[in-house]
């Protein structure tokens, strides 16, 4: 596919910080398959359309690269990659094996006060905001991220955060097609959990809740075939 208008990019505000709002803007086309798998995408032609220098977009595409969400080809020219199946199911696993850790010590350590901040997140997922795919993901990562913290455990968010890419592409297209509700219902069972000092049973939902998209990704798969490899 040859590469067009990149409109949908939107406006860079100068006042802040390039790199992360370039990173930011690819990073969401991406997820929301504004760039779809197969798209050609150039350093010159995003460049353009943000009106900035290459320097920021090249590293930009470099931490992409790393990311698993752009291959980048200097002669030939970067793409988005489509989504290998067995990554996903590989980056799955990581995640639900760090968060069940983070899970068990949020169910130990967190406060009262952190657990209304738990619920106000679960509240905002509730809204007819959260209704778009990309504010509930917004939301979810807020929810992870919380329990991180809250668990003493920051790093694990870090980790996490770094690796799950292709689980936010899938995620998307899997959020675009079924209800966001059942999600904010295993949300509130893992609060639950939490409240009531019950690692266990705070594992348990967790583990629950990571598999979902597991579940969900033949449906995702089969519609969006051309999306996949493998």
């Amino acid at each position: 596919m040859t590469e067009n208008n990149l409109d949908f990019l939107g406006p860079v505000d100068f006042s802040r910080p390039i790199g992360p709002q370039i990173l930011r803007k690819l990073r969401n086309a991406i997820i929301r398959t504004y760039l779809k798998p197969g798209r050609r995408v150039s350093e010159a032609g995003v460049a353009e359309a943000l009106n900035v220098s290459r320097q920021p977009v090249r590293e930009t595409f470099i931490r992409l690269s790393d990311q698993g969400m752009l291959e980048v080809r200097p002669k030939s020219g970067s793409c988005v990659p489509q989504i290998s199946i067995s990554k996903v199911i590989q980056i799955q696993a990581v995640r639900e094996a760090i968060e069940a850790d983070v899970v068990r010590n949020a169910a130990r350590l967190l406060s009262a006060g952190q657990i209304e901040d738990l619920n106000a997140i679960l509240k905002k997922q509730e809204s007819e905001d959260a209704e778009e795919s990309s504010v509930f993901m917004e939301l979810d990562d807020q929810f992870h991220k919380a329990l991180a913290i809250g668990a003493k455990m920051p790093h694990a968010w870090n980790v996490i955060e770094s690796q799950k890419a292709l689980m936010d592409r899938v995620s998307f297209l899997s959020l675009s097609e079924l209800p966001s509700s059942a999600l904010g219902i295993q949300h509130k069972t893992i609060v639950a959990a939490i409240a009531n000092h019950d690692p266990d049973r705070a594992e348990s939902e967790m583990r629950t809740h990571l598999r979902a998209v597991l579940n969900d990704l033949p449906m995702i798969v089969q519609k969006y075939g051309s999306y996949f490899i493998e």
